[in-house]
């Protein structure tokens, strides 16, 4: 029986490129800007991006006239990126996993990551994320928390579906209220290379048409974890459960959380 984090890989995104580059919004526009902020990012700072998607970050900081190297691990969104970034010279976009990329001898001001740094190898991403940075630069995670809230009863009603298609065991289940989460990368604070740790939470209320819902659900690397008959039924069970209960409209409550630390000089 699968749980809540179980089956999920970080290559199933590939497979599903043209739902995650219309269904996984750009981040909203306080977190962009706090992200630009806390980095102390200009206009020719050199950024480098781990697992950019198909440019959900990137365009943003692109706008910003940042020189931007992003990686992206599969070759269908890394397409999408580069199609979505083609308009910013200084924008690109290769093709590999952050653990087989070799570093240049140039240094970063930046290494951003957002909703993929927990896919990295433990024993390395923060080692390596210290090596491509300039003393004083700084790597930035964000990372999107499933919380409480939203539309009264909408996940509550959806949890029944997940068990019977084996995505949860747990009837009871429920995401962490939005002022109970779990601290993430508490070892950052313990490790010499880095310093100033700084931690933003935005709670922000995202609206779905039944449409918009299920088209993100596509992306999600729990529900592809099912075969195809499966997923098709559990994706059919959650459209039917807001075209009838919800008049085709629901409201889901994520946390954007902004961790910023600084490379040691």
């Amino acid at each position: 029986m699968k749980n809540e984090e179980s089956g999920r890989r970080r290559e199933s995104f590939d497979l599903v490129a043209h739902y995650y580059n219309v269904y996984r919004s750009p981040h909203p526009q306080e977190v962009v800007d706090t992200i630009i902020a806390l980095s102390n990012l200009r206009s020719a700072s050199r950024v480098l991006e781990i697992g950019c998607g198909t440019g959900q970050l990137s365009v943003a900081l692109a706008q910003h006239g940042i020189e931007l190297l992003a990686l992206e691990l599969g070759p269908h969104l890394a397409t999408l990126a580069r199609r979505n970034l083609s308009r910013f010279p200084k924008a690109h976009v290769l093709v590999s996993s952050f653990e087989a990329w070799p570093l240049p001898p140039e240094k970063f001001n930046a290494v951003v990551s957002a909703n993929a740094f927990h896919w990295l190898n433990p024993d390395i991403r923060f080692s390596k994320s210290a090596e491509a940075l300039s003393p004083g630069g700084f790597l930035t995670i964000l990372q999107v928390h499933h919380v409480r809230g939203g539309t009264l009863g909408f996940f509550v009603d959806t949890q029944p579906y997940y068990v019977k298609w084996g995505l949860s065991s747990d009837l009871s289940f429920q995401p962490p209220v939005p002022d109970n989460l779990p601290t993430l990368y508490p070892e950052l604070d313990q490790m010499p290379f880095f310093r100033s740790i700084e931690r933003r939470f935005f709670e922000i209320p995202l609206s779905h048409s039944t449409d918009s819902y299920i088209g993100w659900l596509k992306t999600d690397s729990l529900v592809n974890s099912l075969n195809d008959q499966e997923r098709t039924g559990f994706l059919q069970d959650i459209e039917r459960l807001i075209e009838s209960k919800y008049n085709g409209q629901v409201v889901r409550n994520w946390v954007y959380e902004i961790i910023v630390a600084q490379r040691a000089s």
